[in-house]
């Protein structure tokens, strides 16, 4: 009996102060689901964090992510319902328990700059004045193309270590002096261009494997046909390095059926006669003080000296007005051969000219491993890679 008046008082005491028991456990539950909802809310700011330290969206995309976050129950929707007891007086409304602050939107991180898919250079010793990265970035603007393509001063002692060094991101190089012989022991493929002539200018990275090619010769016969010379009988030839062999090749593709080619140094000109004989073309081997001893004049001399250097090599008039000159040198422009030639109105083809054509070759290996495979509009892309260099379809300088 004591028991049952101690309880009556209980409850009665519980329900003067306003709570009753089945009210606290309804608080409870309350405050116990509002924590959970505070943990998911972390847990999932924490997760929309991580997803934009991974993805690195732009305003856009958390504009989206938000819209489409579902919003939070209503804090009296969860609650249990109070029930009420006939005759007891209503107790009042339980203050709501504090619901935590929403969160804010995570701040956009500051665009970070997307790594190129592909990446390529022009390697060489010097380097610096080198235009082979305007016309590739040229063309793989016009292609869509999200390759990168640098310049990369490497000399013939640092071509090993350099190739050694390259990563799967890597797609092909392009070589110029002196690098062009010094690559072929490293290539597991040469095309036939580049076997007659020695060395190679392109090398395409394909797997582990390393292919060489030769663009020069293409680019030394697609230069001199923009400029209107679609055969040439009679060529001279200035120089005795790697591009002079290509230029020899050039000649017999153009349908020469002779060859002058002046040297600075006889006895390194060994190599000349056997790859004349093996073209099927007649040929000569003199210093540059006889570059313009007899009274034949050839249709087109090609220069393949290095830019801003002298030669002794002297042209008449009558020549220099009749002969087309291609001077593969285009830095610095004009060089002392081609001032002469423009002093008495002669025709001039820019080495900027077979540079452009050569590296349309280079971009179609890059893009399809096949230098015989067009790419896509490429009358665009060569269009694109010509402006870039400030010349026009015939090697001409486009007015300012």
């Amino acid at each position: 009996m004591a028991d049952s008046s101690k309880r009556a008082r209980d409850e009665e005491t519980a329900v003067e102060d306003g709570v009753s028991e089945a009210s606290a456990e309804a608080v409870i539950a309350e405050i116990v689901e509002a924590e959970r909802e505070r943990e998911a809310e972390e847990a999932a700011v924490a997760e929309a964090e991580e997803a934009v330290e991974r993805e690195e969206p732009d305003d856009d995309d958390l504009t989206e992510a938000a819209e489409a976050t579902p919003s939070e129950p209503d804090a009296e929707e969860g609650a249990a319902a109070e029930p009420e007891s006939p005759g007891e007086p209503e107790a009042p409304a339980e203050p709501a328990p504090a619901q935590p602050a929403p969160a804010k939107p995570a701040a956009a991180k500051p665009r970070k700059a997307k790594a190129p898919s592909r990446r390529l250079a022009v390697l060489g010793s010097p380097i610096g004045h080198s235009k082979s990265p305007a016309l590739h970035r040229a063309a793989y603007d016009a292609l869509g193309l999200d390759w990168s393509y640098e310049a990369v001063e490497v000399t013939e002692g640092g071509l090993v270590d350099f190739v050694a060094g390259l990563g799967p991101e890597w797609r092909g190089l392009s070589l110029t002096m002196p690098l062009k012989k010094a690559v072929l022991p490293l290539l597991a493929e040469t095309d036939r261009i580049a076997e007659q002539t020695g060395g190679a200018n392109t090398v395409l990275l394909d797997g582990d494997a390393l292919r060489g090619f030769n663009t020069d010769v293409a680019g030394i016969v697609r230069a001199l046909q923009g400029a209107g010379v679609e055969e040439a009988r009679f060529v001279h030839i200035l120089g005795g390095g790697a591009t002079a062999a290509s230029a020899l090749v050039a000649a017999a593709e153009l349908g020469a059926e002779r060859v002058d080619v002046h040297v600075r140094d006889l006895t390194r000109a060994g190599w000349i006669e056997p790859l004349a004989t093996e073209l099927g073309l007649r040929v000569r081997i003199r210093p540059f003080s006889q570059a313009d001893r007899s009274l034949e004049v050839p249709e087109v001399v090609i220069s393949t000296l290095p830019g801003g250097s002298a030669t002794e090599a002297v042209y008449t008039d009558s020549t220099r007005r009749r002969s087309v000159l291609l001077d593969v040198a285009y830095e610095p422009w004009p060089t002392p051969l081609a001032r002469q030639w423009e002093a008495v109105g002669g025709r001039v083809v820019s080495g900027l000219a077979m540079l452009a054509h050569q590296a349309l070759l280079q971009v179609r290996v890059f893009v399809s491993g096949d230098p015989m495979q067009p790419l896509p509009d490429e009358p665009d892309v060569l269009a694109a890679m010509l402006d870039a260099v400030g010349i026009d379809e015939q090697g001409q300088p486009l007015e300012a």
